[in-house]
């Protein structure tokens, strides 16, 4: 059982991770102060509400007077939008790169890494509501009444207890170069911090690019396949699992080819159905199963995605640099939420984490951010 008094320290002590590396650009004549921004921020991270509300709700708390019944842009909220707009996207990476250093910096330290661990390559998808000629906006499926969105990808330890990202990157477009791109980028960044043993990517990244670039990189993946005719032809009719030597194979320009395993086990909820996969691994039939069963761990991601979307704030803003710090703040907190169970814990992160994110945000809420 954790005490509520350990839980308080540890989490406020992970908190100091990421404030002191905020930097708004803010200039010494400014009328607001490092400090309200932290408030401000913490406020539309943790509430999920829209800097204008969190702007008035942070001055009543102050107790500074405020008109809540106006319709006019609330002053605080203004300000710290203007200078989130005014940042680069590479200064913006820069401060939480380092965020991310001194978390595996503490990691390392307290010997709470594994040796090894599979990690798990996705998008995230934050919907958006405007111009689609908007930049950094792509076009995608329908869903939440829109087809424009932010896309995030992110590469994620899938390991229980530890399921920190490791790495974000926004992709400026939909097609094979942009996600092989990703790949590299992300593959090499992880690599800085732990030693990779899978890697899984989902059926978005089933382009033989992409499995040309995983090849280069000497790690073991396992990639969720769209079947074709050709490979479902492989599975005979009494026949529960397949493994076989496949090439992907691209015949248009840029031309490509990949020899890999192709693999297919039974669907586990869909009778007559199947899942399959390529794969750089040495597979028997005997293993397909296992292999498969290992992927869906990669569903994990999944569970992070949710608990990220704890600490987005809402926004309507359509410049990048805002939607960028947002994302990457709330992947900061959710990281050191993680950090603050791992500490807790010992390393020894049960089903269901002893601090749950909303009592992380109650009492990173009392730390003073100055």
């Amino acid at each position: 059982m954790v005490e509520t008094t350990e839980a308080k320290q540890v989490c406020r002590a992970a908190s100091t991770v990421v404030y002191p590396a905020l930097d708004f650009g803010i200039k010494s004549c400014g009328s607001y102060t490092r400090e309200d921004f932290e408030k401000l921020l913490s406020r539309v991270a943790f509430e999920q509400e829209f800097a204008n509300t969190a702007g008035k709700t942070c001055q009543l708390d102050d107790g500074e007077p405020v008109d809540v019944t106006s319709t006019a842009r609330n002053a605080l909220a203004k300000s710290l939008l203007y200078h989130l707009r005014n940042l680069e996207a590479d200064a913006i990476d820069g401060q939480f790169d380092g965020v991310r250093d001194d978390l595996f910096e503490i990691l390392r330290k307290q010997r709470l890494l594994p040796d090894y661990v599979d990690v798990a390559i996705d998008l995230h998808e934050w919907r958006f509501y405007g111009d689609a000629d908007t930049d950094h906006v792509l076009l995608t499926y329908p869903d939440q009444g829109t087809n424009r969105t932010y896309c995030f990808a992110t590469i994620c330890i899938v390991a229980p207890g530890t399921r920190f990202t490791l790495d974000v990157l926004a992709l400026e477009a939909n097609g094979f170069r942009e996600k092989r791109e990703a790949v590299r980028s992300l593959l090499e960044t992880a690599q800085e911090y732990v030693s990779i043993r899978h890697v899984f990517l989902d059926r978005g990244f089933y382009q033989i690019h992409v499995v040309a670039e995983l090849e280069q990189h000497d790690v073991d993946y396992i990639v969720r396949a769209r079947p074709s005719k050709g490979m479902e032809a492989r599975l005979s009719a009494d026949a529960e699992t397949v493994v076989d030597d496949y090439l992907m194979q691209r015949k248009r320009k840029p031309t490509a080819s990949v020899p890999v395993t192709v693999f297919a086990v039974p669907h586990r909820s869909k009778e007559d159905e199947s899942v399959w996969f390529v794969t750089n691994l040495e597979i028997t039939p005997e293993a397909a199963r296992a292999y498969a069963a290992a992927f869906r761990r990669r569903w994990g991601i999944e569970t992070s995605y949710r608990q990220i979307g704890d600490f987005l704030p809402r926004t309507s803003s359509p410049t990048f640099s805002v939607r960028l710090f947002y994302f990457l703040f709330a992947v900061a907190l959710y990281n050191l939420w993680v950090l603050a169970n791992v500490l807790v814990t010992e390393g020894t992160i049960p089903g269901k984490p002893p601090i749950s994110t909303k009592i992380f945000r109650e009492f990173v809420l009392l730390t003073d951010y100055g």
